[in-house]
């Protein structure tokens, strides 16, 4: 999940590259998780998420960020 908070989003990344892909590398695993730091970057923020949910019908629509903003979940009702 991408998150419009600065800070969460450069912690994200500090732990892509100097936890989860020196681990995955330890193990053969480099190349599968190669495209997790672009793929986060791209992702949809909460409000964008609300958004969507909202364009594509539901009639409410409540992002709530999980652990600092490291997760999140999208609660929709039609």
């Amino acid at each position: 999940m991408k998150s419009i908070l600065l800070y969460v989003s450069c912690h994200k990344e500090w732990m892509i590259d100097n936890a989860v892909v020196p681990v995955a590398t330890a193990y053969g695993l480099a190349k599968e998780y190669e495209y997790l730091k672009g793929s986060i970057r791209e992702y949809l923020t909460g409000n964008e998420l609300e958004e969507l949910a909202l364009e594509a019908g539901f009639s409410t629509a409540k992002h709530y960020e999980i652990s600092g903003g490291l997760m999140g979940n999208l609660v929709a009702t039609r």
